[in-house]
């Protein structure tokens, strides 16, 4: 990626964008689905590292991919 330059199809990756979210949604309740046994911290660590990876994640590509959007 390259500052002030847009991906030639956006509204393919913007979508990608969005599936991300369900995605690390069902890996932070997997262990639960599956019955691993993890004490609840062990889970909200899980959950909030998840979360964040989700968030930085997501922040970056959508700063990165388009012109009109930036900070």
């Amino acid at each position: 990626m390259k500052a002030g330059e847009s991906l030639k199809d956006p509204a393919m990756w913007k979508n990608v964008q969005l599936l991300m979210n369900p995605f690390l949604l069902i890996l932070g309740i997997a262990a639960q689905l599956i019955g691993i046994e993890m004490t609840e911290q062990q889970l909200n660590a899980i959950s909030y590292g998840l979360a964040t990876l989700a968030v930085v994640g997501n922040t970056y590509f959508t700063l990165g991919t388009s012109k009109k959007v930036g900070i």
